[in-house]
């Protein structure tokens, strides 16, 4: 106890002294506060750089699940592509198929028409063949694939085959 109180009067006359020691704390509490200071900035720069981070995650999480969505609709797109090609494809074989056994009827017809040995059938028959020939020529030129020009090329045959058509039936009693 005494130890105690030997202690206590050590500290209450080294307080009482005559030297002001107000410099030292002073010192030290601007230095305290410049540090708190430091401190609670560079904890608001780290808060506001963690938020914007976490902002541009989820930006980028975003971002990322649009380009899965259009990469995901740009495969259907191109399956689609595919299956629309293969229709494309044996739609034409069709036409061509049809566009073949049509001729084929016509080239009969005219073979038919030839045959006869009267002026008018000679003339008709002479005419027509000409006219077939360059049909066949047009038949050779048929499009590929997805051609543009389909529409006006289908339409141009037709119309062609039906002018022959309905001339060798008038040609023909």
């Amino acid at each position: 106890m005494t130890r105690t109180l030997i202690c206590t009067l050590l500290a209450v006359a080294a307080s009482c002294s005559n030297k002001n020691n107000s410099a030292d704390t002073d010192r030290a509490s601007e230095d305290l506060r410049k540090a708190q200071s430091v401190v609670v900035a560079k904890g608001e720069d780290v808060a506001t750089t963690g938020d914007e981070i976490e902002r541009r995650k989820r930006q980028l999480a975003a971002e990322q699940q649009l380009l899965a969505d259009k990469e995901k609709a740009l495969e259907d797109s191109r399956r689609q592509l595919g299956s629309a090609r293969g229709t494309l494809e044996q739609a034409r074989t069709a036409y061509a198929a049809a566009v073949k056994e049509r001729f084929a009827k016509l080239e009969a017809g005219l073979a038919s028409l030839s045959t006869r040995t009267d002026a008018a059938s000679k003339d008709a028959s002479a005419g027509l063949a000409a006219r077939r020939d360059l049909l066949a020529a047009e038949l050779a030129r048929m499009p590929d694939g997805a051609d543009a020009s389909w529409p006006a090329y289908t339409r141009n045959v037709d119309t062609t085959f039906d002018a022959i058509e309905r001339d060798l039936r008038a040609a023909t009693p």
